[in-house]
């Protein structure tokens, strides 16, 4: 069978080019009359289509009109059938199966990976590796030197499809370099061939081929500088205070767990409340000397414990021991391998004072014990029943392995007015500015979604300083490099589309971390309230305070914003300013989970209302996440969705601890199943012919999402006709047949 030619997207364009002139010559050599010719021959084409589209529009809708939809009648026996196919094939392992890309290392379904020769690999060019990061990444020089062996006899050319083994069985990493390209180990894919060389095949993401086919460098592929690299072992199984001590930064956030049904803060899912900032510290004394002094820990690290009697102390050392060995050993390998580390050093008087392998008295002493346990019961009470209760398991070991979160302002209320105020300043000083010169600036640009976020009075910035999370998470970024908004790198990247990558990184690091994503979570919520902010005033003072807006030079607001951030502002120093305060509210909305976002949804409910009618079914869906062996697979577990056995499923606290380590395979499996019974069940007809439907969803005490459903079932009775039409007889059965159908109790005995 013949082939298709396939062309590069720059001999495409050529041949539009061409193609484009020879028309254009072809029309030019036209007469009048020939061109008057194709115009109405082109007029009659457009006109035949218009009638023959409006016909098949007057065909449908008459066909529409006549077909009455026949309600309330339960679905079919052979619809049900099907529906519950089309779900279980959804999710099957052949539908839900995951893999790793082998560019970005990014985890994503099988479906969407395409697995190439490395050889087949288009613009392979361009994932060469950047100079600067040649010296950094440990395999690039090792591979190097093994390729240089002229016993592998390997090509200098591009041809990369067979490469020796020794050369990738001595590295021991999650990655390799060929001929300087990296790859990770686990999107590659080796066979043997005849002559005993290996074959090596590449999954590659869709985003990652899309990029390489239009002959641009992936945005997450090393080529880009997304490069973290393995956690040493030096820097793997550190304690909460291990990591602050070791750390450039600290983030002040008070920590809250909830109450497990195994008395067991292990199995209890985390929750976000209030607000949690990150404060950079004072950079010249925490370059100059490191851990940190156990005094200065417990001013960022709070242990409340909520229970019926006191800990004893060993039960706290698996989460809050700290070792001075760890501790010496993490500070040494970072100070060789991160250059944030190049300058600091080692204070050896503060190392001797850490305990060998003890809960330090300091955090012992300041430790808040609450045994108001019937509050904390309250406060994650739902309606939905808990279906840990009655489990039969119980938490035996004489651990408390707490797992904390951090703490978030969802309605923005932490956030002062002058804060955003001095936001909206600032945008406005740059705007002026450049107005006044008439430049579009693209320093303008990128300072717009500048915050300054003040701590005593010193302002300190989180938005364009890619060095910060580097500083607070050393151990998820051991090298110093993969940064966020970087400004060096060739392709940019989006502060939230990065957020999702390093949240679906192979190793799951970020996700498992006890705080990296509700600090991220936070940074983004407050840059989404900045960014959405917006000035508001009444009608009789609008005209008034546009004028002065526009009176006001770039100079006049640079001098307020000096005078507010050191806390010498002067209401008489400026009059104009001092009636913009009074007359001008800062507004702001669009951020997710807020007041203004739910008000926004109830909205939409409303307007849907008003076009389809009142809905006709209410649901909620609870899934079980924790008996969930979905859930379980994309936490990690080995499983086979298609044959699961209840022994690979371990015990109720096992899958609830994995389940409460693991937020984003939590979220991910309902996304998933919430999904699939839309389209399969939902729409598919189980419930009767549907129109529409609207769900907003929630999480309840435990930390568990679940799903509140509007449906809207395709008849058009209004609740007037449809109290009229229950009074006949033949109605009201039909519907107490419609609803015993569709509504059922089973109760299922979970492991």
């Amino acid at each position: 069978m013949a082939t298709r030619a396939t062309a590069s997207p720059k001999i495409a364009e050529e041949q539009r080019v061409l193609t484009r002139k020879r028309i254009a010559t072809r029309r030019a050599a036209y007469t009048p009359e020939e061109a008057e010719q194709q115009r109405e021959a082109a007029r009659r084409r457009s006109l035949l289509k218009k009638t023959s589209k409006s016909k098949q529009i007057v065909t449908k809708t008459g066909v529409c009109k006549t077909i009455e939809v026949e309600w309330p009648k339960p679905a079919d026996t052979e619809c049900k059938t099907n529906c519950l196919k089309k779900f279980i094939q959804q999710m099957s392992m052949g539908s839900l199966a995951e893999g790793i890309c082998g560019i970005c290392n990014i985890r994503c379904y099988q479906r969407d990976l395409r697995r190439v020769p490395l050889n087949k690999i288009p613009s392979i060019e361009l994932l060469k590796t950047p100079e600067d990061l040649c010296s950094v990444i440990p395999c690039i020089q090792r591979t190097q030197n093994l390729h240089s062996n002229e016993k592998h006899n390997i090509n200098n050319d591009v041809d990369l499809a067979m490469v020796e083994g020794e050369a990738d069985s001595e590295v021991q990493s999650s990655f390799t370099s060929i001929k300087d390209v990296v790859f990770y180990e686990r999107g590659l894919h080796r066979s043997l061939d005849k002559k005993k060389r290996y074959f090596i095949h590449c999954d590659i993401c869709m985003e990652c081929w899309s990029a390489l086919t239009k002959e641009k460098i992936p945005k997450f592929s090393v080529a880009n500088k997304i490069w973290m690299g393995d956690v040493p072992k030096e820097l793997q199984g550190l304690t909460i205070p291990e990591q602050r001590l070791i750390a450039v930064y600290r983030h002040n956030s008070c920590i809250v767990k909830l109450h497990s049904s195994f008395h067991s803060a292990a199995t209890a899912q985390s929750a976000i409340k209030g607000n949690c900032i990150s404060f950079p510290q004072d950079v010249v004394n925490i370059a100059a000397t490191l851990p940190l002094e156990l005094e200065d820990l417990c001013d960022s690290l709070k242990i409340i414990f909520v229970g019926c009697r006191t800990p004893e102390r060993n039960q706290l050392k698996n989460i809050l021991t700290v070792r001075k060995k760890k501790v010496l050993n993490a500070l040494q390998w970072l100070r060789q391998n991160n250059p944030l580390y190049r300058n600091v050093v080692i204070n050896q008087s503060i190392i001797d004072k850490l305990p060998d392998d003890d809960v330090p008295e300091c955090l012992w002493a300041t430790m808040q014990v609450s045994d108001n346990v019937e509050t904390a019961t309250n406060e994650r009470a739902s309606y939905i029943p808990d279906l840990l209760i009655n489990a039969s398991e119980s938490n035996n070991t004489a651990i408390v392995p707490l797992i904390p979160s951090a703490v978030l302002d969802v309605n923005g209320t932490n956030i002062s007015s002058d804060d955003v105020a001095e936001h909206l300043l600032d945008r406005m000083k740059l705007q002026t500015a450049e107005q006044t010169r008439g430049l579009a600036s693209e320093r303008s640009i990128q300072k717009d979604t500048v915050y300054m976020i003040s701590r005593g009075n010193r302002p300190v910035n989180e938005y364009s300083n890619p060095n910060l999370l580097l500083g607070i998470f050393p151990t998820l970024f051991p090298y110093g490099c993969g940064s966020i908004e970087d400004g060096s790198r060739p392709v940019k990247i989006d502060f939230r589309e990065h957020l999702r990558y390093l949240l679906s990184f192979g190793d799951r690091r970020f996700e498992e971390h006890y705080s990296f994503i509700f600090v991220i979570f936070n940074i983004l919520q407050r840059r989404t309230a900045c960014f959405h902010a917006h000035l508001m005033t009444s009608r009789p003072y609008f005209q008034q305070s546009a004028q002065l807006l526009e009176s006001l030079s770039s100079a006049d607001i640079a001098t307020v914003l000096v005078n507010i951030s050191k806390g010498t502002y002067s209401s008489i120093a400026d009059q104009r300013i001092n009636t913009l305060m009074k007359h001008i509210r800062v507004v702001g909305g669009h951020v997710m989970g807020s007041s203004h976002s739910r008000s926004a949804l109830r909205t939409k409910i409303h307007s849907l209302c008003f076009n389809v009618g009142l809905p006709s079914l209410f649901v909620t869906i609870n899934p079980a996440d924790i008996h969930s062996p979905v859930a379980l697979y994309f936490a990690g577990v080995d499983l086979d969705l298609d044959k699961i056995l209840p022994e690979t499923l371990g015990t109720s606290y096992e899958r609830a601890k994995t389940i409460a380590t693991h937020p984003v395979a939590t979220a991910k499996f309902f996304n998933c199943l919430i999904k699939s019974i839309l389209k399969s069940l939902v729409l598919g007809g189980i419930l009767g012919p549907t129109k529409a439907y609207f769900g907003t969803v929630e999480s309840q005490g435990r930390g568990s999402l679940h799903l509140h459903l509007l449906i809207w079932l395709n008849h058009d009775f209004t609740p007037t006709q449809l109290k009229q039409q229950i009074q006949n007889e033949d109605f009201r059965q039909k519907l107490l047949t419609y609803l015993e159908d569709i509504v059922k109790e089973d109760l299922d005995q979970f492991r």
